[in-house]
């Protein structure tokens, strides 16, 4: 009757330990980190006294967002992003004119997917993952004297992979650090209340970012 009794106490304690150790559900996570982007040429229209080759400086920037996700089990999980992220630019026009001040920005949103491999640690996951991208806007200011001429685009599709690593704080809580790259080629950006046109754009920013996730 004992030797009953016991099994029956295991099996009944036996889905709530397995519920314990269950990484499945809902999760939140917001990001910030460095931006860096590399310098790059674009065709340009109407910009300047003569139309062709344009070259853009950028330096370091910033970018933050928020992802929301489910993860399935140990090993997957998705996630829907926004990131926003704003880089200093200056402007090479192709007739020579410069404009020093200016910003490249852009808001954009993510489907991404997320592979977690098995690893000897029970605070410790690090993960691989891949994502698809669309552009939801594209800018760029150029300034100089006080005078801003801005171009933007949008609805343009990429992708970006990224790896990095998480550690567990606590059952809900982790803080993870992660490097991303992401490709959108072709933009085409049009003058906001201008005439001008860049054409056939590349945009690659590659970025070291922190975030913080909480499990519900």
């Amino acid at each position: 009757m004992k030797m009953k009794t016991m099994m029956t106490l295991v099996v009944l304690t036996l889905p709530i330990n397995v519920l314990a150790d269950d990484k499945s559900g809902w999760f939140v996570r917001p990001f910030v980190g460095i931006s860096q982007i590399s310098d790059l040429s674009a065709d340009t229209r109407n910009l300047g006294s003569i139309d062709g080759s344009s070259d853009i400086s950028v330096d370091s920037g910033f970018n933050a967002g928020i992802g929301f996700g489910y993860r399935y089990n140990e090993r997957v999980s998705v996630e829907i992003a926004w990131d926003y992220r704003t880089n200093d630019s200056s402007v090479v026009l192709a007739d020579s004119s410069k404009f020093e001040d200016g910003d490249y920005a852009s808001n954009m949103f993510y489907l991404n997917g997320f592979y977690y491999p098995k690893v000897e640690s029970d605070k410790w996951s690090p993960y691989v993952g891949a994502g698809l991208s669309w552009m939801q806007e594209i800018d760029i200011d150029l300034e100089q004297n006080g005078t801003e001429t801005s171009l933007s685009g949008d609805g343009d599709i990429g992708y970006q992979v990224f790896a990095g690593v998480d550690y567990e704080i606590n059952q809900d809580w982790s803080v993870g650090a992660e490097l991303r790259y992401g490709s959108t080629s072709d933009i085409d950006l049009k003058g906001e209340g201008n005439n001008g046109r860049y054409d056939n754009l590349d945009y690659e920013p590659t970025t070291l970012q922190v975030g913080l996730t909480y499990r519900y």
